[in-house]
């Protein structure tokens, strides 16, 4: 399989690499919520409301841009990102994290 045949209508690709960045900036946010929640309850909660209005925004876009519903390339780019994002900066995120919870004290 090529990449003309899986990439063959206009805009796919590019599809796939906004939804890629939009996969890892979701993933981001949810650890960057949890995070939240485990020191403040109430903004962990507000936190989350706005992951869930980022995925929301995300398959919004998926449908904009695929011009025809949901398409597998674009929730296929959502994976790969939070994917890539997990394996290779969300360690250097929970470090960082670790780091500033030695420095702060918790409420």
């Amino acid at each position: 399989m090529t990449l003309e045949v899986l990439f063959a209508q206009a805009g796919q690709g590019r599809t796939f690499l906004l939804m890629t960045l939009c996969g890892a900036a979701l993933a981001l946010g949810v650890q960057l919520s949890g995070l939240v929640f485990s020191r403040h309850r109430r903004a962990g909660m507000a936190a989350d409301l706005l992951c869930v209005l980022g995925l929301t925004a995300a398959l919004g876009q998926i449908l904009l841009h695929s011009g025809g519903g949901l398409r597998l390339y674009g929730l296929l780019g959502l994976c790969v990102g939070a994917a890539l994002y997990q394996a290779g900066i969300a360690p250097g995120v929970r470090w960082l994290a670790a780091c500033l919870r030695r420095r702060t004290p918790a409420p």
